[in-house]
């Protein structure tokens, strides 16, 4: 199979591509998309076309966040065309212009799609860019430094850190049943006994809950997020293979699923309405759960006398050593395509705004995401901030990835559809990540006979 002809093939397929995390990025119908595109700043010596994924309020911010950088100069010109993912998550126009052998001068990906993109050949490596720079490996954030790399090569900047996740729980719910408030807890065992207290299960379902641990932003988040805080792996770093059977890895997932039987069946829930106006742990019934800032956010502007406390979270003994263990780093981050046509001027405009002081934080007032470059003013500016605080000291704390493999969007639709399985009791746990190993490797090799890997 050609590089052009996998393209196409990418850029029809249905994945998650637009799974970052926690955060799930929504296109724009065609009549609400005033304000997400720009054209280059007049009499400029060279002009850069960059795509522009995000829509609304995020999308403006990229327009305004251009425009800031054309006014910190006056050599470089940028273009922002708005070209969302489809429903299914995928960059088609992305992808379509780079097989048209057109492609944009910048463009976002996530972090773990580089292995693939760049065995395509689609990706401009920067790592001389990055050195001549004088950037390195302690100007960002651990996690951030190994997502943008592979193969011992830089291949994108990444200018958003999406911290999954920490940890809060309900300081009232928890004084109602006799718990100590200002006690978190610092390991699963100990959510376990905590969650005895809070846990009312009737006839008709669980009408109170400590947590729910499979509800972190999918099933696949689920899985990274608790098979690391057991203290998993899910690559063996020696063969590169996955390795979901990982014990502590089946351990996590054996553990959500315990909890689901424990509520009588993952489907007995009955702690918000139907109609969710925000995160179920709004609504008062859920002692514990790990959140992203917005599902707080938008938590206190519905109750803005919630009270809430947070913490990094728990971990369980003995494959992990300490709380935030099982925290790891998702976001986006910016490539420059390997046939661009001004990728001098593109770098400039990349490397300003993820890895400059002026520029991350010119990035952190217009598109608002937490910035991976460890100089940034931003960072300062989130520990001092309520809300923020919590992600960045998660930030601080991850030193995990999803991980990045060719196969890895793959992986995740494995791990999303099967850890759903055990959850809701059709198979048992170890049997479900059997599974996810043995499709994602035949899918790897599939991709690596197409490509001549």
């Amino acid at each position: 199979m050609s590089r052009r002809a996998a393209l196409r093939t990418l850029a029809g397929a249905a994945g998650l591509a637009a799974l970052s995390g926690c955060r799930i990025v929504d296109g724009d119908s065609p009549a609400n998309t005033q304000g997400l595109s720009k054209k280059p700043a007049p009499g400029r010596r060279t002009n850069i076309t960059f795509y522009n994924l995000f829509g609304g309020v995020d999308g403006q911010g990229w327009v305004e966040l251009a425009r800031r950088f054309e006014s910190a100069q006056d050599e470089i010109g940028v273009e922002v065309v708005y070209a969302p993912t489809t429903g299914q998550g995928e960059q088609q126009k992305l992808l379509v212009s780079i097989a048209a052998g057109d492609p944009p001068d910048l463009a976002q990906v996530i972090p773990f799609q580089v292995p693939q993109w760049s065995e395509l050949g689609i990706m401009t490596d920067l790592t001389d860019l990055v050195r001549g720079a004088g950037l390195s490996e302690q100007d960002f954030l651990p996690a951030v430094w190994q997502g943008m790399r592979w193969k011992d090569r830089v291949w994108q900047l990444q200018w958003d850190v999406d911290p999954n996740f920490p940890f809060y729980w309900n300081k009232a719910l928890f004084r109602e049943c006799g718990l100590d408030p200002e006690r978190p807890p610092r390991t699963i065992s100990e959510v376990d006994e905590l969650s005895k207290s809070i846990t009312q299960v009737g006839r008709s379902g669980a009408a109170r809950v400590g947590t729910v641990p499979w509800q972190v932003a999918g099933f696949a988040n689920a899985a990274f997020t608790w098979g690391f805080a057991f203290g998993g792996q899910f690559v063996d770093p020696a063969s590169g293979q996955v390795t979901p059977d990982d014990e502590n890895v089946v351990a996590a997932v054996d553990w959500m699923a315990r909890y689901a039987r424990s509520l009588g069946g993952a489907d007995r829930l009955n702690v918000a309405p139907p109609t969710l106006q925000m995160n179920p742990f709004g609504y008062g019934h859920m002692g514990m759960a790990a959140l992203g800032p917005r599902s707080v956010q938008q938590i206190l502007e519905a109750k803005p006398d919630f009270e809430y406390g947070s913490t990094l979270l728990p971990y369980q003994p003995p494959g992990a050593a300490k709380p935030g263990a099982g925290t790891w780093i998702g976001g986006w981050g910016a490539f420059i395509p390997s046939e661009a046509k001004n990728p001098e001027a593109a770098w400039e405009f990349l490397r300003w705004f993820a890895a400059t002081p002026e520029g991350t934080l010119a990035e952190f007032e217009t598109v608002n995401y937490p910035p991976g470059y460890v100089k940034s003013p931003a960072l300062e500016r989130m520990r001092t901030d309520k809300i923020l605080r919590p992600s960045y000291d998660a930030m601080f704390a991850a030193t995990n990835i999803k991980p990045s493999l060719p196969a890895t969007n793959y992986f995740s639709q494995q791990l999303e559809i099967h850890v759903a399985r055990a959850v809701y009791g059709e198979v048992s746990a170890r049997e479900a990540m059997r599974v996810v190993k043995e499709n994602t490797r035949k899918e790897a090799e599939r991709f690596e006979n197409q490509m001549g890997l």
